[in-house]
């Protein structure tokens, strides 16, 4: 990254992810900028966890951090109890969890490289509590 340009190198799947941002013209350098700055902590992917996780602080809400998780679908999936629509926040029900793993399963089998994102709001100090 340089004063003007982000080149995405590294994990093929990282790279294709941020391709696809800039792409659909999404200012990946300005966020990953604005981002360096707010990270608390960080998690990197290994296979035995099957996850990658980072904490930021949030930028429009004083006292808050926000964990962002991406990895195996079955992983994320296990670690949440709500959805986001455009209606809001959803409890998760086994139903939906079940309809949510045999879709994984129809995209894995494609055979389609399938992931999972999950994010969590809480107060700062509830996080350094827990770390």
């Amino acid at each position: 990254m340089d004063a003007t340009t982000y080149v995405p190198v590294g994990n093929n799947t990282e790279v294709a992810l941020l391709r696809f941002l800039q792409d659909a013209d999404v200012p990946v350098h300005h966020l990953i900028q604005r981002k360096l700055k707010r990270i608390r902590a960080t998690s990197p992917f290994s296979s035995e966890k099957k996850y990658s996780a980072v904490a930021l602080e949030c930028p429009d809400k004083q006292g808050k951090i926000a964990i962002y998780l991406k990895g195996a679908p079955e992983v994320v999936l296990d670690q949440c109890h709500q959805t986001l629509s455009s209606t809001g926040l959803n409890q998760l029900t086994d139903p939906e969890r079940k309809n949510i793993t045999d879709k994984v399963n129809t995209m894995a089998g494609q055979p389609l490289r399938v992931m999972a994102f999950a994010y969590v709001e809480m107060d700062a100090q509830e996080w350094s509590a827990q770390v």
